[in-house]
């Protein structure tokens, strides 16, 4: 019987190791529309603003320096998201990463602008709504209540109002734009630093950073030009004019100056008394 010689198989190459995929991003969330609003309202400006802020290393940095729960974060997103954006309003973990970030916005510009960007939605929704009745529409009445939710956020009494921190954010930021200023006539302010102390009303805090927004407001419907109302915006927001500046990419000098034209063309569209 005749003897086959098998051919031995060749040897098997070794697969070559599969290289681990690249960890995604997460998704990058998505805003309202903000269909109502001219190009270059406060509403497109704040989203624009958020999408650059919210990757640049500088202020990557700093958040991440304050130890925010759930370790460091490579965009901005991922805090709104851990201080409850998009999730349950009764999302306790949320409340407490949103309750620090207020109690650091008290004194931290950087984290009040965060805590802006999270209540936003409701914001816009708030303006929608009220953007029926009010006089301007809807940039105006969005005008108005981020005004008053700046000032809320900054005023925030954190130390005794620990929970449903969003909840309470919106609701007092729709209360001071459009319920409790009607309860009282409005005072007209010199739209100076000083302003705030001379406001006459009833209200124990001043109301000056609302009123500057009506104003604004008002002056934009008379064709007060769009260089002066990105400067009285952003001091109604309560930027300081080192901030503006920098984001305006001027020097501070020529931001006071800036403002100061501001002011005078907003006194003489509106009849602002000095």
């Amino acid at each position: 019987m005749a003897h086959t010689t098998r051919t031995p198989a060749p040897a098997r190459t070794p697969a070559p190791a599969r290289t681990p995929a690249p960890i995604r991003p997460p998704g990058r969330l998505t805003w309202p529309s903000t269909d109502g609003h001219r190009r270059g309202s406060t509403a497109s400006r704040l989203i624009e603003e958020w999408g650059a802020l919210a990757e640049r290393p500088s202020t990557l940095r700093r958040v991440n320096a304050w130890g925010v729960p759930g370790g460091p974060v490579a965009h901005l997103d991922e805090v709104l998201v851990r201080a409850g954006f998009g999730t349950h309003a009764r999302d306790s973990d949320g409340d407490r990463v949103l309750w620090a970030l207020v109690r650091r916005a008290s004194h931290d510009e950087l984290a009040a602008r965060i805590v802006l960007q999270r209540i936003l939605p409701p914001l816009l929704a708030i303006a929608r709504r009220r953007g029926r009745i009010v006089a301007g529409g809807m940039p105006a009445a969005f005008d108005d209540v981020v005004a008053a939710a700046w000032r809320v956020i900054r005023e925030y009494p954190w130390h005794r109002r620990r929970a449903k921190v969003a909840a309470n954010l919106v609701r007092d930021s729709e209360y001071v734009a459009f319920v409790r200023d009607a309860r009282r006539p409005l005072v007209a302010v010199a739209l100076e630093p000083a302003a705030a102390a001379r406001l006459a009303a009833p209200a124990a805090e001043p109301d000056a950073g609302i009123v500057l927004a009506r104003l604004i407001s008002e002056g934009g419907r008379s064709g007060l030009g769009a260089e002066h109302l990105d400067v009285l915006r952003a001091l109604a927001r309560g930027e300081e004019i080192a901030t503006i500046a920098a984001r305006l990419g001027i020097s501070c000098r020529t931001a006071r100056s800036r403002r100061a034209r501001a002011i005078s063309e907003l006194r003489a569209r509106t009849r602002c008394a000095g």
